[in-house]
């Protein structure tokens, strides 16, 4: 967090700029980034904004997806996070040094306020009223949390209106307490919320301890939505036992109107760098192998239109990045589907402790884990 009362940090910055549409790479470029200081957002706001965003486009590349490409080499100081936040921090104040607050207030409105409208109050309200960079954060706070409790009593959930959805605490009324690989119902509700509508029938063959049915089932939202749920370990009868990579999904060709699938971490080889027998090639070849038949399944029960949701995520393996997500929508694509959402799902405190060495760590090479899966959601053409 930059501290300096007035202006930006005077560090020193990059003697020059190496990175060019000709000799573009993704080494130089994490070679650039790190010659800024780490509390120099600005600047290196400036220099992804300017520089980065730029080459990234004249290569047919996402903004989204050079900043994970970048912040999941090996050697990168700055987490996929920072570089948003600053890419963020510069796009809404670029003229930072001729505003009348401390470069601090804007660094906190660009990367905690979406909107406009509300940014250019809380600055006001700041200027106005002389407030510390404490006061700034306990409003913003304060008017969150209002906010959603606002929604949460109109919906009968927490409802999020960006596509971040970050939840540290799970809605205890969805799922089990302690299941593993229990993701936080309220993710579940909005997805719902976004991408059905009433009377659709929704399946979900990852079900675990029954999230999904849980959602449909407490939330009046939901109660005019049917839903059939499937696991290969059920966790109590409202749950039918079934794999669908050795039995399809047992429902009628053309019948579900939505999908919800979080499948198991086994399935996307998330730390496959930890066995020694597998290139990267064979973990490349392994999740496509099993994604082909489950997106198979899915296009086959879907009705035109239907829609489908999947958690996904990153990973490192054998030193590489693989962007799992970009995978799957190439998958969805080949089906025949169009993606129609992407919502960013940051993990809980709870889950981001770091686990065994990896057989990367152990050779020397630094990795950077992802610590943000993503949910995508594909409708059928």
């Amino acid at each position: 967090m930059p501290q300096k009362a007035k202006g930006r940090a005077m560090t020193k910055k990059p003697a020059s700029v190496r990175v060019d549409a000709k000799s573009f790479s993704i080494l130089d470029l994490v070679k650039e980034l790190n010659s800024f200081s780490v509390d120099n957002y600005w600047d290196l706001g400036k220099f992804l904004v300017d520089k980065v965003m730029p080459l990234a486009r004249k290569q047919g590349m996402f903004e989204e997806q050079i900043l994970k490409m970048v912040s999941s080499h090996p050697g990168i100081k700055f987490p996929f996070s920072m570089l948003k936040q600053c890419q963020q921090y510069y796009s809404y104040y670029p003229d930072v040094k001729k505003r009348p607050l401390p470069e601090v207030f804007y660094f906190d409105l660009a990367t905690k306020v979406d909107e406009t409208r509300r940014r250019d109050q809380y600055e006001k309200m700041a200027r106005d009223s002389r407030w510390t960079i404490t006061d700034l954060r306990k409003k913003i706070h304060d008017d969150d949390v209002a906010r959603r409790m606002d929604e949460r009593t109109k919906y009968g959930f927490d409802l999020r209106d960006r596509n971040v959805w970050t939840f540290e605490t799970p809605d205890p009324r969805f799922g089990r307490p302690n299941f593993k690989g229990r993701l936080p119902g309220q993710i579940v509700a909005n997805a719902l919320f976004y991408y059905t509508k009433a009377g659709d029938y929704i399946v979900d063959p990852f079900a675990g301890s029954g999230t999904t049915g849980d959602v449909v089932e407490s939330v009046p939202t939901f109660r005019d939505r049917k839903v059939k749920m499937y696991d290969s370990e059920p966790v109590h009868d409202r749950i039918i036992r079934n794999n669908i990579l050795h039995t399809g999904i047992p429902e009628q060709t053309d019948s579900v109107d939505y999908m919800f699938l979080d499948p198991p971490a086994e399935y996307t080889q998330k730390d496959a760098s930890a066995d020694f027998g597998m290139g990267i090639e064979a973990v490349k070849a392994d999740f496509t192998l099993k994604f082909k038949s489950i997106v198979r399944e899915c296009a086959r029960i879907l009705k035109s239109n239907g829609r489908i949701s999947i958690v996904i995520e990153p990973s490192i393996a054998v030193g590489e990045f693989i962007d799992f997500p970009a995978e799957v929508t190439g998958l969805f694509r080949e089906a025949g589907f169009k993606q129609i959402g992407k919502v960013y799902l940051p993990r809980r405190t709870s889950e981001s402790s770091k686990g065994m060495q990896t057989v990367d760590e152990m050779r020397g090479i630094r990795l950077v884990s992802s610590d943000c899966r993503e949910l995508l959601t594909y409708q059928k053409n």
